[in-house]
């Protein structure tokens, strides 16, 4: 995930912050402070709190899922790689997940998924990229709830056996 320096600081600073209280208790000052830069270095770089969560998560999924890296050939391959990605940054969203704020991994999901249905050129109607990011994400955050049980090849196999359920219906 390239990030500048303060925007790297900023966002430890947050997962740091929300181990320990609520998101809504959290403040830019709490950011700043903790992350050792000047309240001008935040706005330079986010116009919200939400913001640093928005990015922290498209970086995920951008790190999960490079530009053009999917086909048709290598979905399997693609899906555990997002898996391996996820598990990575398995404390990030459990934090997520301690503060009630997991839910927002399913806009990202949706803009990932838009590209990739988009790169693939495989829209069929414009519901589909909330079908899939809904299912993807509700599946993620199923695997963060139950504290990463399953190790990601399994997850990657769960995933595609439910997608083939799926083809195999149309």
């Amino acid at each position: 995930m390239p990030q500048s320096r303060v925007q790297e600081y900023i966002t430890i600073a947050m997962f740091e912050l929300l181990e320990k209280k609520d998101y809504a208790h959290i403040t830019v000052q709490d950011l700043v402070d903790r992350a050792g830069v000047c309240r001008a270095s935040f706005y330079r770089n986010y116009f919200t709190r939400d913001e640093v969560i928005e990015r922290f998560l498209d970086g995920i999924f951008t790190e999960a899922y490079p530009r053009e890296s999917m086909s048709s050939a290598n979905v399997e391959e693609c899906i555990l790689h997002f898996f391996k990605t996820a598990l990575k940054y398995r404390r990030q969203l459990r934090a997520l997940l301690q503060r009630g704020l997991l839910d927002r991994v399913s806009m990202a999901f949706y803009r990932q998924t838009l590209e990739q249905i988009r790169h693939l050129q495989v829209l069929n109607n414009k519901y589909q990229p909330y079908f899939f990011s809904g299912a993807s994400a509700a599946m993620l955050c199923a695997w963060v709830e139950n504290d990463f049980a399953e190790p990601p090849e399994e997850m990657a196999h769960i995933f595609m056996e439910s997608l083939q359920g799926y083809m195999e219906l149309t």
